[in-house]
């Protein structure tokens, strides 16, 4: 939010990157100053030193994914007289063949042919692809320099130098907000997008001639972005990075938009906002999705007659819910369960259990899919073809979702609903790889949890599950950053795990609590700060061998 939207008149910029959650965690929290020259402050990727999101001297910055369409697949005609050969532009190619020789861990030696068209490499040889050859163009095969952007990051002092740094962020692709210290704020999607013609979103194109070849990407000036806006806030939660209107085709699968939506909603509830207001909306959950959803599903339940005494209790639970997902409410579990079971009813008579378990796990698909039947209530999907004599609606979906999940609940929780709680199967255990060696777990102490939690993949504090494994969150908020550009020494921040991964270090999982409960600590960045509050200290002199 700009100073005119805060309460130090200066901009707060928040940021949590939504990625796995386990042991140790991705991210280390690290300072580094060089007198007059360097002073930056965020988190780094083990091993590497610069930092990806945080703040200097003089700007702060934070990501989300922008969810790029960058890759196509394209089907190849290969010479009948020569396989290395493929048709292009009704000529014959060579592919570029490279042998690889991989050495296993029993010391055999096995070779690996790999081919390349000139868009990239032909892939039909690792996914199933019966009779084809297909290849491969993907973003990532394109020159790009990530490690050029944030090293320039590390050391911007303005607007112009920020956006300068991103002209090479091209393959991984980012939304990065931004704020500085003299009371600017802003959004760049900084992405690699191509342009290219493509009427199916989802298709093998034909590799034989150049129509579907991209030609080049956006350019940097004509990517999306927000320089000072009049809303006086910038946000962005994974959405649609740009409107119906803009003429380039950025991606399709995007998360709902029930995050975003909320997070704006919180944005223009009042006139300012405090360091306290970005927690409350960083750990926010309550569920836009839930809110749009269950009219329609009260709507299917309400004129039923026959429903049991649990059945009637689980109805005016979900009639007088206020769409939080609180932990220890009964509402979530209801909500996320019938919600689930709705999928499963929706699409496994068509897909059978295998490809429907697919479909299922593949989850932003499915939750699209599912978004826009829920909210038209109309698709060919909801008849159930088991049953051809009657054409299901959804409202009937619906209601046999409702009842087969209070049946389920029972089974699990017993006939009381009101015993029921969202956080009984929705938890979180930070898991280190090595912990499934059982007897490494039990002399090291590697994980930590199972921790109940509430909130889920459609809030803003997400606790996400994978759709093959309800209800085990996995997914989460990396990290959360709150700067105060008014004062540096005012921002605070928290990581999942902790700074060491060594299990009999202090500092393994010491902000595990504080993450769970809702809590962050000081970001100390002047040097007074650092100074009056450092527990080690360690220097380094130069010197002869003598000294």
């Amino acid at each position: 939010v700009s100073g005119n939207r805060s309460v130090t008149n200066m901009p707060l910029l928040a940021n949590d990157m939504h990625l796995g959650l386990n042991v140790p965690g991705i991210w280390m929290q690290m300072h580094e100053v060089i007198p007059g020259r360097l002073n930056v402050t965020g988190l780094v990727l083990p091993g590497q030193p610069l930092i990806v999101c945080g703040h200097n001297d003089s700007i702060a910055w934070g990501m989300t994914n922008t969810y790029v369409d960058n890759l196509d697949f394209y089907e190849e005609k290969i010479n009948p007289a020569d396989s290395n050969q493929y048709e292009f532009m009704g000529e014959w190619k060579e592919f570029n063949t490279i042998i690889e020789k991989i050495t296993t861990k029993e010391g055999r030696m096995v070779e690996k042919e790999l081919k390349f068209s000139h868009r990239g490499a032909v892939i039909s040889g690792i996914k199933d692809f019966p009779g084809k050859t297909v290849s491969m163009h993907w973003v990532g095969d394109e020159p790009s320099n990530e490690m050029q952007t944030i090293y320039l990051l590390n050391r911007a002092d303005n607007w112009d130098d920020f956006k300068n740094a991103l002209r090479t962020f091209q393959a991984i692709s980012q939304n990065i907000v931004y704020a500085d210290k003299s009371g600017n704020i802003g959004l760049y999607c900084a992405a690699g997008v191509p342009i290219r013609k493509r009427d199916e979103v989802i298709a093998i194109l034909p590799g034989w001639t150049d129509e579907y070849d991209w030609k080049g990407y956006v350019p940097f000036e004509e990517l999306p972005h927000l320089f000072n806006p009049e809303a006086d806030f910038v946000a962005s939660a994974n959405n649609k990075t740009a409107g119906d209107d803009y003429p380039f085709h950025i991606g399709t699968w995007y998360s709902l938009p029930g995050r975003f939506q909320r997070i704006t909603a919180l944005l223009t509830a009042k006139e300012q906002y405090s360091i306290d207001d970005m927690k409350a909306i960083q750990l926010d959950q309550y569920s836009k999705m839930a809110e749009d959803y269950v009219p329609a599903l009260i709507d299917a339940i309400k004129d039923v007659s026959d429903m049991t005494d649990t059945e009637k209790q689980a109805a005016e639970v979900l009639k007088k819910w206020d769409f939080n997902m609180n932990a220890d409410a009964a509402a979530p579990l209801l909500f996320e369960c019938i919600y689930l079971q709705t999928i499963r009813n929706l699409y496994s008579d068509e897909m059978g259990n295998a490809l429907g378990a697919r479909f299922k796990a593949n989850t932003n698909v499915s939750r699209i899919a599912t978004e826009q039947i829920w909210l038209k209530e109309k698709s060919l999907w909801t008849d159930d073809i088991v049953t051809p004599a009657v054409i299901e609606s959804f409202s009937d979906i619906l209601l046999k979702s409702f009842k087969e999940t209070v049946d389920s609940l029972i089974k699990q929780y017993g006939s009381d609903v009101l015993l029921w709680q969202w956080s009984k199967p929705h938890q979180i255990t930070f898991s280190h790889p090595l912990s499934k060696v059982a007897i490494l777990e039990k002399l090291l102490d590697l994980n930590r949890g199972p921790f109940p939690v509430g909130g889920s993949f459609h809030t803003v504090s997400p606790y996400s599950y994978s759709f093959s494994n309800p209800f085990m969150s996995d997914h989460g908020a990396s990290h959360r950053h709150i700067f105060d550009l008014s004062n540096w020494d005012n921002s605070i921040t928290v990581i999942p795990t902790g700074n060491s991964g060594i299990p009999a270090s202090p500092h393994y999982c010491d902000q595990t609590s504080l993450y769970i409960d809702g809590k962050y600590h000081a970001d100390h960045f002047s040097l007074d700060a650092v100074d009056k509050n450092a527990i080690y200290r360690m220097m380094f002199k130069t010197g002869s061998r003598d000294e």
